[in-house]
């Protein structure tokens, strides 16, 4: 199935640089008999997802590399303009002005990615060089971006698209914004993944940059398989959702997502403000299980296979993307 699959994102993939041929384009004959692209969507309907997240994953490197030539671009040009080389320049615009790493800084970057105390003093150097060399890498970065509209950067590079996926939204569901937004972006998620906490400021920033011209909605998709406290967060998340505390409270397991037992969970409710009875109630009931079961279900119905997933107006968006990232796709709704 795996070959099939590779075979059949070449097809498409080179089809997509001319515009498809649809469903009725035929991929083969068989004895006088022809199978076409729509004979495969119908014998696997999950095999567009599948080959849209290989065609994002390709557009992701190319971007990627794109981003670096850019970046190597316009401050190779910022240098010749200020009589510089390029490495003169980071130096001054970027490497001077880089706060060093701390001690502090070590041992809460050890702590949350699990680290013991034996560990950490075997590593504490490595570690704090790899902290260092990631802020010089983002401060390099944020520098350059500064660079690209005095140097005219566009890009034409445009994210690959699917069929737009109706993502059902009820009142139960976690929201910000209004219900009338022309947008709305669904995010399923994990309370114990690393990349969905990395992501998780997202809503913060959707909420700040478009009020309630966007809605903002959550639900859970917690990968049991290998996050054995995920499942519970999720219904504990749904329980301060009843008492209109579920940001507080998402924002509070996302901080401490390596600390999520039940008795944990019960603490972080005291923690920002709640009701512990209610909370209790309502967890040891396991009032929102069904709930988050069907998130699950809907999830893998709608084509998720990891967190954290979005989808803006329907297009899928996978992965711990950047506000800016989600911005373009937000924009690009908008304007439709």
């Amino acid at each position: 199935m795996k070959k099939i699959i590779f075979v059949l994102a070449a097809v498409l993939l080179v089809a997509s640089c001319g515009g498809k041929k649809g469903s009725k384009e035929v991929l083969a004959v068989v004895d006088g008999d022809k199978i076409t692209l729509g004979d495969l969507e119908a014998k696997y309907p999950d095999l567009e997802k599948q080959l849209f997240r290989m065609e994002e994953n390709m557009f992701r490197y190319k971007e990627m590399y794109l981003n670096d030539m850019i970046d190597n671009k316009v401050i190779e040009l910022e240098a010749k303009k200020t009589k510089k080389n390029a490495a003169e320049l980071i130096a001054q615009e970027v490497a001077s002005k880089i706060k060093p790493v701390t001690d502090e800084e070590v041992v809460a970057f050890g702590k949350e990615k699990g680290v013991t105390p034996d560990q950490m003093k075997k590593f504490k150097d490595r570690i704090k060089q790899y902290l260092a060399a990631q802020r010089e890498s983002e401060a390099r970065k944020a520098y350059a971006k500064t660079l690209r509209d005095k140097y005219k950067v566009t890009l034409k590079m445009h994210k690959p698209k699917t069929k737009v996926t109706e993502v059902k939204v009820s009142d139960d569901d976690a929201q910000k914004g209004s219900k009338s937004a022309k947008v709305t972006v669904v995010e399923f998620s994990d309370f114990q993944c690393p990349f969905c906490k990395r992501a998780s400021g997202n809503y913060d920033a959707i909420v700040k940059a478009y009020g309630d011209k966007v809605r903002v909605v959550f639900k859970h998709f917690p990968l049991v398989q290998i996050h054995e406290s995920a499942y519970k967060a999720a219904q504990a998340a749904q329980c301060m959702n009843d008492q209109g505390k579920f940001f507080e409270y998402h924002d509070k397991l996302f901080a401490n997502n390596t600390a999520l037992t039940e008795a944990d969970l019960t603490k972080y409710v005291t923690e920002i403000g709640g009701d512990v009875k209610k909370f209790t109630d309502c967890f040891k009931a396991e009032k929102y299980k069904a709930l988050v079961d069907k998130d699950m279900a809907d999830g893998q119905k709608y084509g998720v296979s990891g967190a954290p997933t979005y989808f803006v107006n329907g297009n899928m968006v996978v992965g711990a993307v950047s506000f800016d990232e989600l911005k373009q796709a937000i924009d690009s709704a908008m304007n439709e």
